[in-house]
């Protein structure tokens, strides 16, 4: 996928090189490609300077930012629970870490940024990118200057590409959903409406969404209501498009939660 500008012609801001390039990928991550004759003309001929943006919905990455006390998190886990497996690592322009791990079928975890969070699922400063996300790959440049680069010891070319540790995947689950059943509106809205959101602005969509529906808002007054959010929160704000994708994936959840809870108290009764 390709990262560039915001698609409305305007400069990229603090956002600059994490967001999609809109002449050619009008969906965001919805315009990624897998196929080699689409990539080839992207970063062959139409913008061979773009960054390279990676979709992770079939990925968990454990996204490290010493910034906010990422390193310090992640050597906490591994105290806990062990060095994590080899597998491949990426040095980001920032000066943080992607760790890369394959996601099970059937198993779905969702994009986070820690930032968003009261108690972040694995500590400050760590973030996950998965479902509904995409991180910046090699041989990308950071607006730093500096590029993102394979770690000599983790490259593909030398390590394979490591399943999730059974560890992170129940750590992620439980937390998530203690999350998610805890956090009263307040406590959301504060974190969601308390400034601008230039990080994993998805991720924070598919919050305010979920609160929403959960809420029984009427879901044309949740689309109504999140188009609003959008362009009041978000820099810049997400393409539309990315936006209904957005809704429409949490409302399918939301009615599957709703009908299994109605069989399940159907099945009580």
């Amino acid at each position: 996928m390709l990262l560039r500008g915001d698609g409305r012609g305007r400069p990229c801001g603090r956002n600059a090189a994490k967001h999609p390039y809109g002449k050619l990928a009008p969906r965001g991550l919805l315009s990624a490609t897998s196929e080699s004759g689409i990539i080839k003309h992207w970063f062959g001929y139409q913008t061979p300077q773009a960054n390279l943006g990676v979709v992770t919905d079939r990925l968990i990455v454990i996204d490290v930012d010493p910034r906010h006390g990422g390193d310090e998190s992640l050597q906490a886990l591994e105290r806990e629970h062990g060095e994590l497996p080899l597998t491949w690592r990426v040095i980001t322009g920032g000066g943080g870490e992607h760790l890369l791990f394959a996601c099970p079928d059937g198993v779905e975890i969702s994009s986070f940024a820690a930032q968003q969070m009261a108690e972040p699922p694995l500590g400050p400063g760590v973030d996950i990118r998965a479902r509904g996300g995409y991180i910046v790959a090699p041989p990308s440049r950071h607006i730093s200057g500096r590029p993102y680069a394979w770690s000599v010891d983790h490259h593909p070319q030398d390590v394979p590409l490591a399943p999730a540790p059974d560890w992170l995947l129940a750590r992620l689950a439980e937390r998530m959903s203690n999350y998610r059943r805890d956090a009263t509106p307040p406590e959301v809205w504060q974190r969601l409406t308390g400034g601008a959101i230039h990080e994993y602005p998805d991720a924070a969509a598919a919050q305010v969404a979920g609160h929403l529906l959960r809420c029984w808002v009427d879901p044309y007054l949740v689309a109504g209501l999140l188009h609003a959010w959008n362009q009041t929160y978000v820099r810049p704000p997400l393409p539309d498009d990315a936006m209904r994708q957005i809704l429409d994936r949490i409302a399918r959840r939301e009615d599957q939660r709703r009908d299994a809870a109605q069989g399940a108290t159907h099945g009580k009764a």
